[in-house]
Protein backbone atom coordinates (compact mmCIF):
# COMPACT_ATOMS: atom_id res chain seq x y z
CA UNK A 1 0.00 0.00 0.00
CA UNK A 2 1.45 3.12 -1.16
CA UNK A 3 1.42 6.41 0.59
CA UNK A 4 -0.72 9.36 -0.23
CA UNK A 5 0.73 13.05 -1.05
CA UNK A 6 -0.76 14.31 2.67
CA UNK A 7 0.55 11.42 4.47
CA UNK A 8 4.09 11.86 2.65
CA UNK A 9 3.67 15.49 3.57
CA UNK A 10 3.05 14.80 7.11
CA UNK A 11 6.21 12.49 7.31
CA UNK A 12 8.48 15.23 5.53
CA UNK A 13 6.96 18.06 8.31
CA UNK A 14 7.90 15.43 11.24
CA UNK A 15 11.74 14.96 9.71
CA UNK A 16 11.63 18.66 9.59
CA UNK A 17 10.15 19.56 13.02
CA UNK A 18 13.19 16.60 14.98
CA UNK A 19 15.88 17.76 12.22
CA UNK A 20 15.03 21.32 13.38
CA UNK A 21 15.04 20.39 16.86
CA UNK A 22 18.19 18.22 16.56
CA UNK A 23 20.21 20.80 14.98
CA UNK A 24 19.34 23.87 17.38
CA UNK A 25 20.18 21.30 20.15
CA UNK A 26 23.43 19.71 18.91
CA UNK A 27 24.37 21.35 16.38
CA UNK A 28 24.77 21.21 12.52
CA UNK A 29 27.59 18.70 12.38
CA UNK A 30 25.47 16.21 14.86
CA UNK A 31 22.83 15.53 12.97
CA UNK A 32 22.60 12.38 11.87
CA UNK A 33 20.29 10.94 9.02
CA UNK A 34 19.83 7.50 10.73
CA UNK A 35 18.83 9.03 14.07
CA UNK A 36 16.86 11.84 12.78
CA UNK A 37 14.62 9.65 10.86
CA UNK A 38 14.13 7.15 13.43
CA UNK A 39 13.04 10.22 15.59
CA UNK A 40 10.24 10.94 13.06
CA UNK A 41 9.28 7.45 12.90
CA UNK A 42 10.42 6.60 9.58
CA UNK A 43 13.01 4.20 8.09
CA UNK A 44 16.57 5.14 6.82
CA UNK A 45 15.54 3.97 3.57
CA UNK A 46 13.04 6.78 3.24
CA UNK A 47 15.25 9.54 3.55
CA UNK A 48 15.64 10.11 0.08
CA UNK A 49 12.22 9.74 -0.62
CA UNK A 50 12.09 13.57 1.09
CA UNK A 51 15.55 14.64 0.72
CA UNK A 52 18.47 14.91 -2.08
CA UNK A 53 21.07 14.93 0.69
CA UNK A 54 21.81 15.67 3.87
CA UNK A 55 22.93 19.40 3.22
CA UNK A 56 19.45 19.77 1.45
CA UNK A 57 17.66 18.66 5.34
CA UNK A 58 19.91 20.81 7.35
CA UNK A 59 19.14 23.85 4.81
CA UNK A 60 15.18 23.14 4.91
CA UNK A 61 15.45 21.90 8.92
CA UNK A 62 17.04 25.63 9.45
CA UNK A 63 14.78 27.03 7.25
CA UNK A 64 12.09 25.54 9.18
CA UNK A 65 13.62 26.98 12.18
CA UNK A 66 13.65 29.95 11.64
CA UNK A 67 10.14 30.10 10.03
CA UNK A 68 9.11 29.17 13.68
CA UNK A 69 11.07 31.63 14.95
CA UNK A 70 9.47 34.41 12.51
CA UNK A 71 6.29 33.57 13.13
CA UNK A 72 6.56 33.75 17.12
CA UNK A 73 7.51 37.11 16.83
CA UNK A 74 5.64 38.30 14.94
CA UNK A 75 2.49 36.97 16.95
CA UNK A 76 4.48 38.38 20.03
CA UNK A 77 4.62 42.03 18.69
CA UNK A 78 0.73 42.10 17.44
CA UNK A 79 0.05 40.45 20.40
CA UNK A 80 2.00 42.52 23.57
CA UNK A 81 -0.60 45.54 23.66
CA UNK A 82 -3.20 43.40 25.25
CA UNK A 83 -0.98 42.04 27.58
CA UNK A 84 0.14 45.66 28.56
CA UNK A 85 3.70 45.37 26.86
CA UNK A 86 5.58 47.00 24.41
CA UNK A 87 6.49 45.15 21.26
CA UNK A 88 9.78 45.41 22.15
CA UNK A 89 9.43 44.22 26.05
CA UNK A 90 7.53 40.74 24.80
CA UNK A 91 10.24 40.00 22.01
CA UNK A 92 13.12 40.19 24.87
CA UNK A 93 10.97 38.38 27.08
CA UNK A 94 10.53 35.27 25.22
CA UNK A 95 14.08 35.17 24.06
CA UNK A 96 15.90 36.64 27.38
CA UNK A 97 14.57 34.26 30.11
CA UNK A 98 15.60 30.93 31.68
CA UNK A 99 13.39 28.33 29.43
CA UNK A 100 14.84 29.42 26.36
CA UNK A 101 18.89 29.19 28.05
CA UNK A 102 17.89 25.32 29.06
CA UNK A 103 15.56 24.21 25.83
CA UNK A 104 17.56 25.12 22.69
CA UNK A 105 15.72 22.51 20.76
CA UNK A 106 12.63 25.15 20.82
CA UNK A 107 14.69 28.08 20.77
CA UNK A 108 15.93 31.03 18.44
CA UNK A 109 18.41 29.15 15.62
CA UNK A 110 20.70 31.88 15.50
CA UNK A 111 20.91 31.67 19.48
CA UNK A 112 22.15 27.90 18.66
CA UNK A 113 23.92 27.90 15.90
CA UNK A 114 25.97 31.60 15.92
CA UNK A 115 28.77 30.08 17.35
CA UNK A 116 29.29 27.32 14.93
CA UNK A 117 27.89 29.06 12.02
CA UNK A 118 31.31 30.76 10.68
CA UNK A 119 32.28 26.88 10.11
CA UNK A 120 29.42 26.14 7.98
CA UNK A 121 28.96 26.04 4.49
CA UNK A 122 27.69 28.76 2.78
CA UNK A 123 24.21 28.35 2.16
CA UNK A 124 23.85 27.62 5.53
CA UNK A 125 25.69 31.31 6.35
CA UNK A 126 23.66 32.62 3.71
CA UNK A 127 20.23 31.95 5.59
CA UNK A 128 21.60 32.90 9.13
CA UNK A 129 22.48 36.38 7.61
CA UNK A 130 19.49 36.56 5.91
CA UNK A 131 17.61 35.81 9.49
CA UNK A 132 19.78 38.29 11.15
CA UNK A 133 19.08 41.36 8.97
CA UNK A 134 14.68 40.11 9.46
CA UNK A 135 15.27 39.88 12.66
CA UNK A 136 17.13 42.86 13.30
CA UNK A 137 14.68 44.95 11.62
CA UNK A 138 11.86 43.74 13.31
CA UNK A 139 13.23 44.58 16.62
CA UNK A 140 13.87 47.95 15.48
CA UNK A 141 10.48 48.18 14.68
CA UNK A 142 8.96 46.69 18.18
CA UNK A 143 11.73 48.97 19.66
CA UNK A 144 9.81 52.38 17.39
CA UNK A 145 13.49 52.71 16.07
CA UNK A 146 14.19 53.61 12.83
CA UNK A 147 17.61 52.40 13.28
CA UNK A 148 18.91 49.47 11.96
CA UNK A 149 22.04 49.51 13.66
CA UNK A 150 20.22 49.30 16.88
CA UNK A 151 17.72 46.32 15.81
CA UNK A 152 20.86 45.22 14.96
CA UNK A 153 22.76 46.08 18.33
CA UNK A 154 19.60 44.33 20.06
CA UNK A 155 19.93 41.16 18.14
CA UNK A 156 23.54 40.79 18.86
CA UNK A 157 22.67 41.16 22.49
CA UNK A 158 20.38 38.54 22.72
CA UNK A 159 22.36 36.37 21.22
CA UNK A 160 25.48 36.67 23.09
CA UNK A 161 23.52 36.78 25.86
CA UNK A 162 21.69 33.83 25.29
CA UNK A 163 25.39 31.65 24.03
CA UNK A 164 26.96 32.84 27.02
CA UNK A 165 24.13 31.99 29.68
CA UNK A 166 24.27 28.56 27.78
CA UNK A 167 28.37 28.38 28.52
CA UNK A 168 28.50 29.67 32.09
CA UNK A 169 27.91 26.53 34.93
CA UNK A 170 26.70 28.90 37.23
CA UNK A 171 23.03 29.17 37.41
CA UNK A 172 23.26 32.56 39.30
CA UNK A 173 25.36 33.86 36.43
CA UNK A 174 23.45 32.99 33.74
CA UNK A 175 20.06 34.35 35.76
CA UNK A 176 22.29 37.25 35.65
CA UNK A 177 23.19 37.65 31.47
CA UNK A 178 19.91 37.91 31.33
CA UNK A 179 18.37 40.24 33.76
CA UNK A 180 21.18 42.27 33.05
CA UNK A 181 20.74 41.87 28.51
CA UNK A 182 16.68 42.57 29.49
CA UNK A 183 17.11 45.65 31.20
CA UNK A 184 19.91 46.99 28.50
CA UNK A 185 17.89 46.06 25.82
CA UNK A 186 14.87 47.94 27.28
CA UNK A 187 16.93 51.14 27.49
CA UNK A 188 15.92 50.86 23.66
CA UNK A 189 12.58 50.81 23.79
CA UNK A 190 10.91 54.00 22.09
CA UNK A 191 7.68 52.53 22.48
CA UNK A 192 7.66 52.57 26.16
CA UNK A 193 4.74 54.58 27.90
Amino acid sequence: MGYSQAQKAESRQRVLENASRQIREHGIEALGVADCMRSAGLTHGAFYGHFSSRDALILEALEHAVSQSEKRIASLATGSGKRGETPLQSIAEVFLNERHVKNPGNGCALCALAGEARHANPDVREQLTGYVRKLASRIAQAASSDSKDGGLGIVATIVGAITLARAVDDDKLAKSILSASLALVMTQDGGAR
